[in-house]
């Protein structure tokens, strides 16, 4: 009943996949309730990673033919590249956990195998005994009771006899009994190693439907990375100016720091402690934490593998126009227009530290380098400017020039 049902539920699925709808990254996976839990979790985790992604093959021709600004296609074949990353790691953990269960099977399989085998063999040196009693029977006849009474020398030697007599039917008719039960225990092991055989010719018709969706994707990834390759190098003028302005500012930064050390830390600030920059976002809305990551055009020589790039902040994405404030006191230096982190405010706060705001949509009104600001004061409004693949702020804390993981002060 279970295969039956797992087959139907199956059936549904395939009918349901064959009317034309928008296209998925994969083929539809039913994930069966009936399979061991292990499987049933690691199939709806897979199911779940992908399920609302479309084609990868055609994201990448999209990506490939609609999108003509390079530095855009970048961004979005790394995005690409990074949701192929987790569909593959996604597509490994279920085949893996498929196959341990597979394995577990097979191996009941053996052991059920083996225990109706020896049952087996126990009813067949059973049933030659009863053939020899029936044998002896048909040869020399049932047991004739009245002859047993009227030969018996005494009262006791009867008895004796008929009780025999007795112990001998009933051994017979527990021999039979046994017999029959023994079969019906083969006939039920047969069944249950029946169903375990269609489970694992159900989960492994799973396992090659999943290997051919990791193969397709493996395929793709290789040549989205080929293609990314070639972007960069397309964009090595532009990564290069990058570069260069980020450089230049924070040279700019590590003069400015000793011109306003002091008026920062009269003002209160340089304590390295440090307050959430977005107040009406908190910590469920970091998109890109620190260190490695697939964000492209960053630093990249900080041994990090390819495509992999240092993300030298945490990125917060709240609401576009969402108010950023000071994460301490200090003196701000404004920096509008720049080519990665658009528009950008740094924050001298003495003693060595500094923070960085990016990809900002504007100003607080009023504000201008060289300006006191205290911590907590709105500085700017969360946007999407430089390169930015949406709303967000790019969030820095430096020490002397090093940039640390703001977490490590914040929290998160």
């Amino acid at each position: 009943m279970k295969f039956k049902t797992r087959i139907s539920s199956a059936l549904a699925i395939a009918i349901m996949s064959w009317i034309p709808q928008p296209a998925q990254n994969v083929s539809a996976l039913y994930c069966y309730p009936g399979d061991p839990p292990a499987v049933y979790q690691a199939c709806v985790a897979y199911s779940q990673g992908i399920g609302q992604q479309v084609n990868n093959e055609r994201s990448l021709q999209s990506i490939q033919g609609r999108i003509n600004d390079a530095v855009n296609q970048i961004f979005a074949i790394s995005q690409m590249i990074n949701s192929l990353n987790n569909q593959i790691a996604a597509q490994k953990a279920l085949i893996a956990q498929t196959q341990a269960t597979i394995d577990d099977i097979n191996r009941e399989i053996r052991f059920g195998d083996a225990s109706v085998t020896r049952l087996a063999a126990h009813i067949s040196v059973r049933d030659e005994l009863l053939n020899q009693r029936l044998r002896f029977i048909d040869g020399h006849g049932a047991v004739n009771y009245v002859e047993l009474v009227l030969t018996a020398n005494n009262f006791n030697t009867m008895m004796n006899r008929m009780i025999a007599a007795q112990q001998v039917a009933a051994s017979d008719r527990k021999m039979l009994e046994g017999l029959g039960q023994e079969r019906q225990q083969v006939v039920m092991a047969n069944d249950a190693l029946d169903v375990k055989r269609s489970e694992v010719t159900a989960l492994l018709d799973q396992q090659k439907a999943t290997q051919a969706e990791l193969e397709k994707n493996v395929a793709t990834q290789a040549v989205a990375m080929a293609y990314a390759k070639q972007l960069e190098i397309q964009l090595a003028d532009q990564y290069a100016k990058l570069k260069a302005e980020r450089d230049k500012i924070d040279a700019q930064v590590a003069q400015l720091s000793l011109q306003y050390q002091a008026a920062a830390q009269k003002a209160g600030g340089g304590s390295g402690v440090f307050e959430w920059p977005l107040p009406a976002c908190g910590y469920g809305c970091i998109s890109q934490r620190f260190g490695c990551s697939s964000v492209p055009l960053g630093y990249d020589d900080f041994g990090c593998p390819w495509p992999h790039k240092i993300h030298t902040g945490i990125d917060i994405a709240g609401p576009y126009g969402t108010q950023v404030v000071a994460a301490d006191t200090g003196v701000a230096q404004l920096y509008p227009g720049s080519i990665g982190y658009g528009n950008l405010l740094v924050m001298v706060h003495g003693n060595g530290y500094s923070t960085y705001y990016g990809h900002l949509a504007g100003y607080a009104p009023g504000l201008s380098s060289g300006q006191v600001v205290a911590r907590g004061t709105t500085i700017a409004f969360e946007g999407s400017t430089g390169w930015s693949t949406g709303p967000h702020l790019h969030f820095e804390i430096r020490i002397n020039g090093v940039w640390k993981d703001p977490c490590l002060w914040l929290g998160c």
